[in-house]
């Protein structure tokens, strides 16, 4: 019911007129309604003193925190500081002093008025003259809009605004404090005053002019003034959804402006606006079964409708805002993400927009849709779970078993080599074909025997010499020696700089392994020939604190023996494991190939050691399987766009 200014059910309406008309006014430029909640959190009185931030409470019930807001008699006050249960301090210094002093909560979304209005500017529109029909009023600039009319100066204007209760929660009223309007003139003065009403609470508290006075409707009998009916449908969905309704995260999605197309009248381009989270109805709480869908386009889940009241979206993402298509939100009971496919509203009651019903299918990530906001896109991404996410390790190492970048970098690298930084003008690339049996090991060689000069490299890498304590590596090459008295050793392999790194030698007798300061010499079963073939491999386990160091003999003879032959034709002359401690290094030395009386192909540097029973099988690839554990993968192989040198640099 409605009593003087205070309304207490959703429906109730009261107007408020004007005592005394407006007189020489153009326009109204802006108005303001000040309007009152109650409710058991504002009962007992306050006192306040001019100029002092305190406010003592008596017999109150107050709920507030740093922040909150409080209106005394028509003005708004910021709560400061919290000192006990019955006291605390405001922003500002109190303008007056009083005791016993009513007080309320501002409007929120579930406690306000409905505003209209309609005016006149007749000599006696205050005593029932005719007035213009009720129109809602808004900040809208419109011809049919408070704030877009224009009037004659020379007449008195009379307003009056009319109040219904819209949304009022249990145990709660509203009250008109007062009404502001930023009136003007013709000689273009602003002038604006407070108008309240004289029947108020605490009238030595209002700031302003009284000039108002507040009437119930006085069309007593209207047979479609369906208003209270349709709040109350209203209300009783609104609280069955909040008892009964599903929390969700819901994602909003606007379509981007500039990706607008007139002509296909649809937008290219959307754009993640905000999140929220809010309670939802299922029609007769009929969920989705937990089955798996599957069709030609993949595997999914099955569609189903949900119910959106208007209010509980409204509160998570602000007024006049509505579902739409695109939009996705996350189901916590069912760990599920959905997509909206289409949006309608129910008009089920009086044809009142009192819930929309949503439908969902399967979400889908979208290259159209663009997440803006950082902290949304965080969330979305801590809720779902995509293929990448699942299988992207290994669908990256099956692509790049596939690809295999890394072995064909030397041969289409765009610029310069992929692998190779520069090879030497004199140092010749060999057409020869290692074979066994019936699989090809190389067809091209690095002969360093035809560089004459001393202690320059004839092959560099891009590869800088560097590798952590914690990780480990693997070296792989073949050669063929051409040792004499003369030339007794030959270097294999160099990443060795002032002490760090690690360089790999041959002599006719051992492999020579030099790991930072420390040498290690792995002596062959039988001294090495210049008429075979040899492939090494070496392991740097840090791990386990071992190295390990493997050579094998390509027979010169039995290779070429059919496959039925019980002669090997691939024969162990070194197998060595050494305990190390940890080895770690880090150079600006790239690998490199030295000069010397040795034939070298196949070089290759991997990312971790090579198993015993795998050792031969990676030996004899020429296409490396798994180059993406590969960091150098040379076959020695011509490059056009290699670039060679004549002198160190």
């Amino acid at each position: 019911m409605v009593n003087n200014f205070t309304a207490d059910q959703i429906g109730d309406s009261f107007y408020a007129k004007l005592i005394t008309p407006y007189e020489d006014t153009v326009g109204i430029n802006l108005w303001k309604v000040v309007v009152g909640v109650s409710s058991p959190n504002t009962i007992g009185g306050l006192s306040m003193t001019t100029g002092s931030t305190v406010v003592v409470g008596y017999r109150t019930n107050l709920d507030l925190i740093h922040g909150s807001k409080i209106i005394v008699g028509n003005v708004e006050y910021e709560v400061d500081a919290i000192i006990d249960a019955n006291t605390f301090t405001i922003t500002e210094p109190a303008p007056i002093t009083g005791t016993g002093l009513k007080f309320y909560k501002p409007v929120d979304a579930n406690n306000f008025f409905d505003y209209q209005f309609k005016w006149s500017q007749e000599p006696i529109g205050s005593e029932g003259g005719v007035m213009s029909e009720y129109r809602p009023l808004t900040l809208g600039t419109g011809p049919s809009d408070l704030l877009g009319l224009v009037f004659d100066p020379t007449k008195p204007l009379w307003i009056t605004i009319g109040f219904t209760v819209n949304r009022l929660s249990t145990a709660h009223s509203l009250s008109l404090l007062s009404i502001e309007f930023v009136r003007q003139t013709e000689a273009g003065e602003i002038i604006s005053c407070p108008e309240y009403c004289t029947d108020c609470t605490d009238p030595y508290a209002m700031n302003g002019c009284a000039n108002i006075v507040v009437a119930c409707n006085e069309n007593l009998y209207n047979p479609y003034a369906l208003q209270k009916p349709t709040q109350l449908y209203k209300q009783i969905t609104d609280l069955s959804t909040s008892i009964f309704g599903h929390p969700v995260k819901y994602f909003r999605v606007e379509p981007d402006q500039r990706s607008r197309d007139v002509i296909l009248m649809e937008y290219s381009l959307y754009n993640v606006k905000e999140s929220g989270e809010f309670k939802i109805m299922v029609p007769d709480n009929e969920m989705p079964s937990n089955n798996f869908e599957f069709n030609m386009y993949g595997m999914g889940f099955e569609d189903f409708e949900i119910h959106v009241t208007r209010t509980e979206f409204e509160s998570a993402f602000g007024t006049g805002l509505h579902p739409r298509m695109r939009d996705y939100l996350y189901f916590p009971l069912m760990n599920r993400m959905y997509e909206v496919s289409a949006v309608t509203f129910a008009d089920e009651f009086n044809m009142e927009q009192t819930y929309w019903r949503v439908m969902l299918r399967k979400y889908e990530e979208r290259t159209s849709t663009i997440q803006t906001d950082t902290i949304v896109e965080q969330e979305l991404d801590d809720l779902i779970t995509g293929i990448d996410e699942v299988f992207g390790e290994e669908i990256q190492q099956e692509y790049a078993q596939v690809a295999k970048p890394e072995q064909y970098q030397t041969i289409f690298s765009p610029v310069g080599d992929g692998i190779r930084d520069r090879i030497h003008n004199s140092l010749s690339i060999l057409d020869t074909e290692i074979r066994n049996k019936w699989t090809i090991i190389s067809k091209n060689t690095y002969d360093l025997s035809s560089i004459k000069d001393v202690g320059i490299e004839a092959v560099v890498y891009k590869r800088k010499s560097v590798l952590a304590s914690n990780d480990n590596m693997a070296v792989t090459l073949w050669f063929k020696p051409n040792l004499t008295t003369i030339n007794p050793m030959a270097t294999l392999l160099d990443g060795l700089i002032d002490g760090k790194g690690l360089k790999l030698s041959t002599t006719k007798d051992h492999v020579v392994v030099q790991l930072n300061g420390d040498t290690h010499n792995v002596a062959y079963d039988t001294p090495i020939t210049s008429d075979a073939w040899y492939g090494l491999v070496f392991n740097l386990n840090n791990k386990y604190n071992q190295i390990s160091t493997n050579v094998y003999r390509l027979e010169p003879g039995n290779n070429f023996i059919p496959s039925n032959s019980t002669q090997e034709s691939i024969t162990s002359i070194a197998n060595s494991t050494i305990d190390i401690s940890s080895y770690g290094w880090s150079t600006d030395k790239q690998w490199a190939l030295m000069p010397g009386q040795v034939k070298l192909t196949n070089v290759r540097l991997f990312k971790k050691p090579i198993e015993l029973e795998q050792r031969l099988n990676v030996l004899q690839q020429y296409v490396v399987r798994d180059n993406q554990l590969a960091t150098v993968i040379d076959n020695a192989v011509p490059s056009i766009q290699l670039r060679r040198y004549n002198q160190a640099r």
